[in-house]
């Protein structure tokens, strides 16, 4: 096997995934568990024209922000990228990436809130498992390795001491005795009792925010926002069990997503990708007497790329679009005719890594 490269490195900045940017050499460099102003070497994972990716392997000169990680799995774990500096600096590390995907779109000042813990958080972990490797952990996408993670630190104290429970004496191995080689294993929290779930679909149990303190303070900052608005009709669009419009001060609201049961009249099942979404949703909001003039969207990671048609098709006067990944929410935002940003902020919904929730308010022009 032709072995990969070694290339010096100098960060000069973050990207918004948590990666160090280098350009020491005739190409720009991303490596990941650096910092701006580490000096060093790493060895290339991959390249294509203009770009490199590569992984650390030494460090001459250590960046001013550098710490001790509090966890001793931070080196080799994909999952967390900022345990290596204050959380102060991970803030701002944040905010720039933020405010730099930002920039070509007007906006008022970003809004910062950070976490309530940096750790002990996450109320369900997924991990990744091989028999044949006899490995449990997390799982590299680059490269598909998986990461051991018997001391993590990024659960809550029941989530953790499961974890423990099913590294200790290697017990996972025997618990998948009759499950495929390869697979995942799910630990979750749900109603104050922990279950371990092998290979079936994520948020097994009904999904819920994997950060409760942070959620509930998404809810309470939609609910202050809702009391400065005029009497309004809602229309939640990925709403889930309707969480984040629960305190908001509607009259009365339609909660849209898909659901094996629908939970209550003011609930319509519809895929909100399918071609027919609009005119389902539109007809059902006719058949409730409900005219929406303010929406609320919390879209997966993929976003909602035919929001200016939603927002065309019921011209609410305000908008809160939630959102886990800043790139697409840009993306959907650029493409509003009628629309501008009142109000943008940064939730930390997952402190140590590269994530966090935005929310952006937004008014009819």
């Amino acid at each position: 096997m032709q072995q990969r490269r070694m290339l010096p490195f100098k960060i000069i900045s973050m990207d918004s995934l948590g990666q160090g940017v280098s350009k020491e050499t005739d190409k720009i460099t991303f490596i990941s568990k650096t910092l701006p102003g580490d000096i060093g070497d790493a060895q290339v994972t991959s390249e294509k024209k203009g770009v490199c990716f590569a992984k650390l392997n030494n460090i001459s000169n250590a960046s001013p922000f550098r710490i001790d990680p509090v966890c001793p799995h931070f080196q080799s774990c994909p999952s967390c990228h900022y345990l290596h500096t204050p959380y102060e600096e991970e803030l701002k590390f944040k905010k720039m990436g933020l405010e730099k995907l930002f920039q070509k779109l007007p906006h008022p000042e970003i809004l910062v809130t950070p976490a309530i813990r940096r750790t002990h958080y996450r109320n369900r972990i997924q991990l990744h498992y091989s028999k044949a490797r006899k490995q449990l952990g997390m799982k590299d996408v680059k490269d598909h390795s998986i990461a051991p993670i018997p001391k993590c630190l990024i659960g809550r104290p029941a989530i953790i001491e499961a974890l423990a429970t099913l590294y200790l004496s290697e017990a996972w191995i025997t618990l998948a005795a009759h499950e495929p080689d390869e697979g995942h294993v799910e630990i979750y929290e749900l109603n104050n009792q922990v279950n371990v779930s092998w290979n079936r679909p994520y948020a097994q149990g009904g999904f819920t925010q994997v950060y409760e303190e942070m959620n509930q303070l998404l809810k309470n900052k939609l609910a202050t926002w809702s009391e400065g608005l005029d009497s309004f009709e809602l229309l939640d669009l990925f709403a889930g069990n309707g969480n984040l419009s629960d305190k908001t001060n509607h009259s009365k609201r339609l909660c849209v997503d898909i659901y094996s049961h629908v939970p209550a009249p003011a609930f319509l099942s519809q895929d909100l990708y399918h071609q027919s979404a609009v005119k389902n949703v539109s007809k059902k909001l006719h058949g409730m007497g409900v005219s929406p003039s303010v929406v609320i969207l919390d879209p997966p990671r993929s976003g909602l790329t035919n929001l200016e048609e939603w927002l065309e098709e019921f011209k609410p006067a305000n908008v809160a679009y939630v959102s886990c990944d800043p790139h697409t929410l840009v993306r959907d935002i650029a493409a509003l005719k009628n629309y501008r940003i009142s109000k943008l902020e940064l939730i930390d919904f997952f402190p140590s890594t590269f994530h966090f929730e935005t929310l952006a308010f937004l008014e009819r022009m």
